[in-house]
């Protein structure tokens, strides 16, 4: 499930990564195979079968993507799982999956006295504050006001409703989607999928007390959904939003028959009990289901062991079992849990792994690339996709709210002689959250000059100096002495904070680095109890920042992605401009104001773009390098025609 696609960012680990010639895909098109293979001019045939093995540099707290806010919970979701529709790989345009078609309509939204004039057409939506009364169809404005047309199944609107401007609040075009669903799709337990999983599943973000901060504020902004019938589902936006289509079409689906205590199929049920908000969460938060995950996609998990690795086998109910490209290849894809990077390594080595995309400058260009033990059986290449690492400092910590501070913090450090150094020139120093390589991204922002004179200025102009003598600076009693949050095994992370901890020490910076697993660190993380941590975002071509940076996601309390706790009404004020903006290249321009403003804000070092390198067993082909995170797709791979255990068809014995 590539939820880059969806806009919702997911946490990465930072790899730092280098190479000679990039395998990029800069625009819409097929993209080539095997271009890094030593044997890619050479045919071969796909067969059938077989397994594969890729790393997992972190183990997920489970695999239930609504409160599991992680890029490698997405990756997995791929294969495991499946969506209404989806963004395609080479076309970058959405494709119908779960969803056959769909139908997309303008909302208007009436006065109260003008939801009294057009009867049957008017539709009650929303509830409380968002209650409001509207007709939607295709819209042509007049010069008296609007003309209606329904589109879908359904719609009371009919033909050619003419609308009076005077009875009129606001037009929000593109708000109303109905999805007509494949019939007869099965959960991975065989039970039958329906438009109730899909509504129910939008449900879930509307309880507060389930556990999705980090994510449920693109599903809120749905304001009603209803089910037409088994395979018909509609849902109403409570405004025009430029990524509403992509955001509901990739919308995580839970099956209602595990997760829903109020469906007379799910083990928990009780008839005529009336279960409360808080119970129905608990479901959804600690389910068993969440680790054993029962999907709809092309492989479903069928072995979790949480210290080792997490495997899936061929589902051979799958509903598009004929296309290879969708069902996939290999029978068995397995994700080997190795949290340090070099013991991943030696792992590839002795032929533990078939994929591993996190290989150092060091081996890449060193010895270890060029040995026997490598070149025997593994090829290595790279490719960009829009990640970049960052530092994220706790704004509601009181001794870096002061933007002075967090500018001297970025002078201090000498990022164009990290890029040459750990990434040979090749990676890209990004200044702004937008994906590097979109039109949302505002190139002339260059970033802050290597500079430590000029921060220690910064640092005194805010009041911070040393007046002790101890060499670290001081205000109101309290030592500038940071707290650098990294997880455990991230080498990247570790060799970053050691030569930041060094830069800072030079301007009275006193930087302390600490190292925890995964799942602590996350809810460290999420809980806002750290100073800076130091992670990647993996955005999508074009990303809602809301997520990063609205205010109301920045609360104390709040479990979002706002990590940095900014509560800014510029940034608010953008963002929502931006949200609205249905053109692209007048919504690129706000991107880019945004842009400009968080940068000289400083709620992160923003810090490098790489490209991402990886070594590949020689034995699987079928390898494709792609924009859209994680910039591969497993379910192409496949051992050619001949190799042992592997079958001309897809049906297995």
């Amino acid at each position: 499930m590539k939820y880059p696609g969806i806009c919702l960012l997911a946490l990465l680990l930072c790899a730092p990564v280098a190479a000679v010639a990039a395998q990029e895909q800069t625009e819409p098109g097929p993209v080539q195979l095997d271009v890094f293979h030593p044997d890619k001019d050479k045919s071969a045939k796909p067969s059938y079968g077989g397994r594969v093995i890729i790393h997992l540099a972190t183990m997920p707290k489970h695999l239930q993507r609504a409160t599991e806010n992680s890029a490698v919970v997405d990756w997995m979701w791929d294969v495991i799982h499946d969506q209404l529709a989806f963004q395609n790989w080479e076309t970058w345009k959405m494709d119908p999956r779960l969803a056959t078609s769909w139908d997309t309509e303008d909302m208007v939204v009436l006065t109260p006295e003008g939801a009294k004039k057009y009867g049957a057409s008017v539709v009650a939506v929303g509830d409380g504050e968002r209650a409001r009364k509207v007709i939607y169809g295709a819209v042509t404005e007049t010069p008296e006001g609007y003309k209606l047309s329904a589109v879908s199944a359904g719609n009371p609107a009919g033909k050619d409703l003419a609308v009076a401007k005077a009875d009129v609040t606001s037009l929000e075009r593109g708000t109303v989607f109905t999805f007509h669903l494949r019939d007869g799709v099965k959960w991975h337990d065989g039970h039958a999928f329906d438009a109730w999983d899909v509504l129910f599943s939008w449900q879930v973000y509307q309880n507060p007390s389930v556990d999705c901060d980090q994510i449920r504020a693109y599903f809120t902004k749905i304001i009603s959904g209803q089910v037409l019938d088994r395979l018909t589902v509609r849902f109403f936006y409570e405004e025009q939003y430029f990524l509403a289509l992509q955001q509901v079409a990739e919308m995580p689906l839970l099956a209602r028959h595990i997760y829903d205590l109020r469906d007379p199929d799910c083990a928990g049920f009780e008839k005529g009990k009336e279960w409360t908000a808080a119970e129905l969460a608990e479901r959804i938060n600690s389910n068993p289901a969440n680790n054993m995950w029962i999907g709809l996609g092309p492989y479903r998990v069928t072995k979790y062991e949480p210290t080792e690795y997490i495997e899936a086998e061929r589902f051979d109910a799958y509903y598009d079992a004929a296309n290879p490209l969708t069902s996939g290849y290999v029978d068995t894809i397995r994700w080997r849990y190795i949290n340090d990077d070099e013991a991943a390594f030696q792992a590839l080595l002795n032929g533990e792994l078939d994929y591993f995309d996190r290989v150092k400058s060091e081996d890449y260009f060193g010895e270890r690339t060029k040995q026997k033990a490598f070149t025997d059986d593994y090829y290595k290449g790279y490719f960009y996709t829009g990640q970049y690492g960052y530092t994220a400092w706790n704004l509601l910590r009181p001794k870096l709210q002061d933007k002075a501070v967090r500018q001297a913090l970025a002078c201090a450090f000498d990022m164009e002689g990290w890029k040459a150094t750990k990434y040979k020139g090749l990676a890209k120093i990004v200044t702004g959250p937008q994906s590097y390589f979109s039109l949302g991204y505002d190139r002339e922002v260059k970033p802050f000059p290597y500079d430590p004179g000029h921060a220690e200025e910064l640092l005194a102009e805010a009041g911070w100096y040393d007046r002790d003598g101890d060499s670290i600076v001081d205000k109101d009693g309290i030592s500038l002495d940071i707290e650098f949050l990294y997880p455990s095994g991230n080498d990247a992370s570790r060799d970053f904070g050691i030569a930041y901890q060094e830069a800072l020490g030079k301007i009275g910076v006193k930087l302390t680095l600490r190292n925890l697993e995964w799942a602590t660190f996350l809810e460290r993380v999420l809980d806002r109890e750290f100073d800076s941590i130091n992670l990647a975002w993996v955005p999508p071509l074009e990303s809602d920042p809301g997520q990063l940076w609205l205010s109301e996601e920045g609360k104390p309390g709040v479990r979002s992605s706002n990590h940095s706790g900014v509560m800014d009404p510029k940034v608010d004020e953008i963002i929502h401009r931006g949200q609205r903006e249905l053109d692209e290249q007048k919504r690129a321009e706000i991107w880019r104001e945004l842009h400009r403003y968080l940068y000289d804000l400083q709620p992160y070092l923003f810090m490098i773009n790489p490209p991402k390198k990886f070594a590949m067993n020689k034995a699987v082909r079928g390898q494709q390098s792609f924009m859209i995170s994680p910039g591969y797709d497993p379910r192409r791979w496949y051992y050619p025609e001949g190799t042992p255990g592997t079958r001309p068809t897809r049906q297995r014995q």
